[in-house]
């Protein structure tokens, strides 16, 4: 019986080929896609879940209530971690992570390494790193150890076995104590080297802040609510005190603690690791079962339209004694067979396109043979049943009296089933042909926003974290502006990755004295001019101006709003560490994302300690820059960035996500194509004798097109209608990301229509017009 249904199935698939291509390909793609979807959305929710303890390791941030609007910060007091080893028994034990600007010499070049960290020995009893050398137990027990992964000793050594050597970091000789294997992608620690922890400058708690990444592990599954009142416990007693001894009235702090499986989403943190954005998965998640269902829905369609070639074959088979069981089992095998060929192609494109998807988005997806095995035989199970078992129960319920006399409906079974089918992959299809338009949109918008200050060909040189070595910037600077390339020149704080610092600033407002947090960059008399950034009112700082040198302030739009200033000039200032006057108030600049609307910024004269050159220089010039730095500073990296470059960075992951969104899209209305393809063309061979008769008669072809192409342009039409307000909905709802968007006008919602039309008549056109240009005589001879 086996061997029969095989030879029936493949002589129904030989000879219908371009079903055959069409169901293989539809699928195929389909569920290609969701693969690597699935594979993709796993990654994205599994962020650090290959720790064996990930259920037990949460993360403490701090949380600081001010008198304005709390502070979300990612990191926390060197001291807490210490407090909660000692002092509480659920923890079994904390660990804390500080990221460090790292320097590494080699014997012929220093190189400014990302993603190092000064670490507590105990860190490797909380994660799970793969040791390939060196003991987890000791590994930075003592003072200048150094643990490197794979990728770290592969670049300064060519060997992984390099246990004891010795490395130059931040002018430090550090021993090489261990070797672990590179992190996968799928983790919010992209450790490359982890240094022996330095001890606390001092044992006050906010001495440095919140320097540290601190996670806890604890001995068994905790009690949150509990231990949140124990940890804001333990805030009053060490270091709210303390911020009233600083003069921060109206300031708290607390330690909330986050599980470690929900760190990668977090978001609005303040000296954050890059976060995932949970909108996109979810996003992709539901894009890969579109794609999957309209690609099931394609095949459903397919064999139910043609349900009527097979109707003599079941009305016979029937007629024989054959059981509907017996048929259906039949179809079944056919649809198992069919599957497991798209299946076979669909793991085939998975495999070719993950290399290119990695790379794309900078991930390690990866699916082994075994996995591919496992995933195919539940994919393809769902297939046959999903899409087999409908069209098996319409082809055997076939009455064999009905068919064998010729009155069965020439149509086919259900067809409001399959204009249904057309409309739902329609609505897809416009919904992302909509998606793409006002996404493009909104990028070219924030491209050509005028965001109040000029950032082409504007270098951003980072000085050496050394007290010494910045105090020679203005030698430095001195000597650029010497040379005919470079246009202008200013120190401070930079531009290139956001304000300095966030702080606490005591002003006068509606006649009492107020406490406001905002942001700081330090400047000096040039900035202004260098960037282009206009005054509203007041005049810039002066170098010539002592005042200015002790306490001159500039502050921005946002920060008057803030304050209630109706006029700020000659305003009183006192905030980080600077007491003064406002000189000036520049008009609002995007100096963050777009995302985001422009913050309160206080701008003071430069008495800080630089930590950054500007200059104004092209592209082509920026060996010029490079040898200067040379010069004075031989002994330290040259780093930079265009400052375009920087804020085209803030929107990567955007851009990257929009590239996936669009293959996506592509996807959607290809297998919706190929799905009205299949369709049409069944439709026309139904019809050719039909067609053959109108055309001896006078048809035009342009008649004939109509004729054959109107039903199906009227359920596009449908779809766009119902597709409009979904569309509506959806790209209201991601622009709300945006401080800054695009607005939606009909005209996007017409011209995605229009595209879907465009898009399905070329589809329709290709079979129609082959039908109405062929010979009649042909079609009409077996008459």
């Amino acid at each position: 019986m086996l061997l029969n249904y095989l030879k029936i199935a493949f002589r129904n698939l030989w000879r219908n080929k371009l079903y055959t291509g069409l169901n293989i390909g539809g699928l195929a793609i389909g569920l290609s896609a969701c693969l690597i979807m699935v594979l993709y959305v796993n990654h994205e929710f599994s962020y650090d879940t290959f720790h064996p303890k990930a259920d037990r390791i949460f993360r403490l941030t701090t949380d600081m209530k001010t008198p304005e609007s709390p502070l979300s910060i990612a990191s926390a007091p060197m001291l807490l971690a210490e407090v909660l080893k000692r002092d509480y028994p659920e923890v079994e034990t904390a660990v804390r992570f500080r990221i460090t600007s790292a320097t590494v010499r080699t014997p012929t070049k220093l190189i400014s390494e990302p993603d190092v960290y000064y670490a507590d020995n105990d860190v490797f009893s909380v994660f799970a790193f793969n040791f390939l050398s060196g003991s987890p137990a000791k590994a930075l027990l003592n003072p200048n150890s150094a643990v490197v992964t794979e990728r770290f000793a592969s670049s300064y050594f060519g060997r992984t076995d390099i246990l004891g050597k010795s490395i130059e970091i931040n002018k430090e000789t550090y021993q090489i104590t261990g070797v672990i294997a590179n992190p996968p992608s799928n983790s919010d620690l992209p450790i490359r080297a982890l240094l022996s922890q330095k001890p606390p400058v001092s044992q006050a708690w906010l001495a440095e802040d919140f320097p540290a990444y601190t996670f806890v592990l604890f001995r068994n599954e905790p009690n949150l609510s509990d231990f949140a009142k124990k940890l804001d416990f333990l805030a009053a007693k060490y270091v709210n005190p303390e911020l009233k001894k600083m003069g921060a009235e109206g300031y708290s702090i607390r330690f909330p603690a986050e599980p470690l499986r929900d760190v990668h989403y977090s978001q609005g943190m303040i000296e954050d690791t890059p976060k995932g954005n949970k909108q996109y998965s979810y996003l992709f998640a539901f894009l890969a079962a579109f794609v999957l269902a309209i690609a099931l829905l394609n095949y459903i369609n397919l064999l139910t339209a043609k349900a009527t070639e097979r109707a003599k074959e079941v009305g016979i088979r029937k007629a024989n004694g054959a059981k509907r069981g017996q048929l259906v089992r039949q179809f079944l095998f056919e649809s198992f067979l069919l599957s497991g060929l798209a299946l076979l192609f669909a793991v085939t494109l998975t495999q070719l396109a993950i290399p290119f998807f990695n790379q794309l988005l900078t991930i390690q997806l990866q699916i082994s043979w075994l996995e591919s095995l496992q995933l195919a035989i539940g994919f393809w199970l769902i297939v046959t049943f999903l899409g087999g078992l409908y069209p098996a129960l319409v082809l055997s319920g076939y009455q064999p009296v009905a068919v064998l006399k010729g009155t069965l409906s020439g149509y086919g079974h259900a067809p409001w089933f399959r204009r249904s089918i057309i409309v739902f992959q329609f609505v897809l299809a416009v919904t992302m042909i909509a998606g793409v338009l006002v996404i493009h949109r909104q990028m070219d918008y924030m491209q050509t926003y005028d965001i109040g200050f000029t950032r082409d060909q504007v270098l951003s040189v980072y000085l050496p974290d050394d007290s010494v070595a910045r105090a020679g910037a203005t030698a430095m600077a001195n000597s650029l502006r010497q040379r005919s390339e470079v246009g202008a020149v200013t120190l401070g704080s930079g531009l290139a990755n956001g304000p300095t610092a966030m702080a606490s600033t005591n002003i006068q407002s509606y006649g009492k004295k107020r406490e406001v947090m905002c942001n700081y960059i330090f400047i000096d008399d040039t900035f202004l001019p260098l960037l282009n950034i206009r005054l509203k009112a007041g005049r810039n700082v002066s170098s010539r101006t002592k005042s200015d040198q002790k306490g001159g302030f500039l502050v921005n739009e946002a920060f008057m709003k803030l304050a209630g200033w109706k006029n700020g000039l000659g305003q009183t200032i006192d905030g980080f560490g600077h007491k003064g006057e406002v000189v000036g108030v520049v008009k609002n600049f995007n100096y963050k994302s777009l995302h985001n609307p422009v913050e309160p910024l206080v701008m003071i004269y430069n008495t800080f300690p630089i930590s950054n050159v500007m200059v104004r220089i092209k592209p082509a010039n920026l060996d010029v820059v490079k040898s200067i730095w040379q010069r004075h500073y031989p002994a330290y990296p040259f780093e930079y960035k265009f400052l375009d470059d920087s804020f085209a960075e803030q929107y990567r992951k955007d851009r990257l996500m929009i590239s996936v969104f669009n293959g996506f899209a592509g996807l959607t209305v290809l297998v919706s194509c190929l799905g009205l393809f299949g369709l049409v063309a069944f439709s026309t061979q139904r019809r050719t004798k039909e067609i053959g008769v109108r055309k001896v008669l006078g048809a035009s072809v342009s008649s004939i097109l109509v004729l054959l192409s109107r039903e199906f342009l009227k359920l596009v039409l449908l779809a766009i209608l119902i597709a409009s307000p979904l569309i509506y909905w959806a790209a209201d709802r991601w622009l709300q990301d945006f401080a800054y968007r695009v607005k939606l006008e009909w005209w996007m919602f017409v011209l995605a229509g229009l595209l879907a039309i465009l898009i399905a008549f070329a589809t329709l056109s290709f079979q129609s017009v082959k039908a109405a240009l062929a010979n009649p005589v042909k079609s009409l001879r077996s008459d």
